[in-house]
């Protein structure tokens, strides 16, 4: 019964990388190969929101399913020390109401590049963790 409960755990956490890479690459190929930045944004705050929900899940600890990527950064254990990388996570949740809502304002490719950074910085760091 354990190797099945671990077993279904292991595929649940695959999921939840695989989905955060899948965001990933969606972002990189639109900003790469079209003008819909706020959409490639859309697919970075994701790609973040996944990846930590991965790294919460990995340790074992509850979380809700919200879209604020700064308060699913707080509830890591390894956020204590991560002022940097909290700075910019707020950078993308900051624009994640334009990306969701028609609000008249549109997502530059700069600032489309900006979150696409941030949000492979964030994949990579969580990949280091153990």
């Amino acid at each position: 019964m354990n190797a099945e409960i671990e077993k279904e755990k292991a595929d649940i956490l695959k999921e939840w990388e695989q989905r955060a890479a899948d965001d990933l690459e969606s972002a990189e190929i639109l900003l790469r190969e079209s003008d819909n930045y706020d959409i490639s944004a859309y697919h970075a705050h994701q790609a973040i929101e996944k990846i930590i929900k991965f790294r919460l899940l990995k340790c074992a600890q509850a979380f809700k399913f919200i879209h604020d990527i700064n308060s699913l950064f707080k509830q890591l254990p390894e956020a204590k020390n991560c002022a940097d990388l909290f700075d910019k996570i707020s950078y993308v949740n900051f624009l994640y109401p334009r990306l969701r809502y028609p609000t008249g304002d549109k997502i530059t490719r700069e600032q489309a590049e900006r979150c696409l950074v941030i949000a492979k910085e964030i994949f990579s760091w969580v990949k280091t963790l153990q």
